[in-house]
C-alpha cells in the first residue's frame, strides 16, 4: 500500500484559506501515516524494547490468579479427603505424637540423669569439702597439741633447771655454812687450846705479892733480870691484865715462866 504524504494534498480551489509560511512547514513535518504492517512491526518494536516494565505487569496480572487458583485447588484437596487418608493422617498424627512422647520421655530422662549427676556432683563436691575442713581441724588441732606439748616440755624444763639451780645454790650454801662452821670451830678449837695452854702456863708461874715501893719494872727485873726487865713488863701486864704500869700495895700479881 502506498503511503500518502501530507504535502502532495490539494486544496480545492474554492477553499481560499491562506496558511501562514509558519503553519505550513508544521503541518508539513508530521509523520506520515503508517500502513497496518508497518504499524504491527512498531508495536512489537515497542514491546520488546522495555522487556522488564513488560515482565512486571505480566507478573502482577498473574498474581491473583495464582492465588484463585491455589485456593480452589487446596479446597478441592481438602474436600475429596478419604477416609484411607484421614486414617493415614491420623496413624501419622499418632506417630507424630508417639516420636514427641518417646522425645519428651527421652528428655526427661536426660533431665533426670543431669539432676542425678549435678546431685551426685554437689554431694561429692560438700564431702571434699567436709573431708577437706575434717583435715584441716585436725591437722590444727595435731599443730595445737604439738605447741602446748612443746611449751610444758619447756616449762619442765626451765622448772627442772630452776631447781637444780636452786639446789646448787642451796649446797653451796650449805658448803659455804659447813666451811665456816668448821672454820668457826677451828678457831674455837684453837682459842680453847690457846687458853688451856695460857691457863696452864700461869697455873706453872709463879706469883708475887706486891710491896710498898715495888714497881712493874723491879718486879720483872727480879723475876727475869736486867736483860729481860722490859719484856718481862709486858708479859705480867698481859699475864695479870693490867693496863698501866702502877699496881696497888697487895695485889698479887701473876709472874708467867
Amino acid at each position: 500500500m502506498a503511503r500518502k504524504k501530507k504535502h502532495e494534498y490539494r486544496e480545492p480551489e474554492d477553499y481560499k484559506w491562506e496558511y501562514s509560511d509558519e503553519e505550513k512547514d508544521e503541518f508539513n513535518n508530521e509523520p506520515p501515516m503508517l500502513s497496518r504492517s508497518d504499524s504491527r512491526r512498531t508495536r512489537k518494536k515497542s514491546f520488546f524494547r522495555y522487556p522488564f516494565l513488560n515482565m512486571l505487569m505480566i507478573f502482577l496480572i498473574s498474581i491473583p490468579l495464582v492465588i484463585v487458583i491455589v485456593t480452589v485447588i487446596v479446597l478441592n484437596t481438602h474436600n475429596n479427603d478419604d477416609p484411607v487418608k484421614q486414617e493415614e493422617n491420623k496413624v501419622s498424627v499418632a506417630s507424630s505424637s508417639n516420636k514427641e512422647d518417646k522425645q519428651q520421655a527421652a528428655a526427661e530422662k536426660e533431665q533426670k540423669a543431669k539432676a542425678a549427676k549435678e546431685k551426685a556432683d554437689k554431694k561429692a563436691k560438700e564431702d571434699a569439702a567436709k573431708k577437706k575442713a575434717e583435715k584441716a581441724k585436725a591437722e590444727k588441732a595435731a599443730a595445737e597439741k604439738k605447741e602446748k606439748d612443746q611449751k610444758a616440755k619447756e616449762q619442765a624444763a626451765a622448772e627442772k633447771a630452776k631447781q637444780e639451780q636452786a639446789a646448787k645454790e642451796q649446797a653451796q650454801k650449805e658448803q659455804a655454812a659447813k666451811e665456816q662452821a668448821q672454820k668457826e670451830q677451828a678457831a674455837k678449837e684453837k682459842a680453847e687450846k690457846e687458853q688451856q695452854a695460857e691457863k696452864e702456863k700461869q697455873q706453872a708461874a709463879s706469883s708475887h705479892t706486891v710491896a710498898a715501893g715495888d714497881t712493874l719494872y723491879s718486879i720483872a727485873r727480879a723475876a727475869y733480870g736486867s736483860a729481860g726487865a722490859s719484856s718481862g713488863v709486858a708479859k705480867i701486864k698481859q699475864a695479870n691484865g693490867l693496863s698501866g704500869d702502877s699496881v696497888p700495895v697487895g695485889t698479887t700479881l701473876v709472874i708467867p715462866k
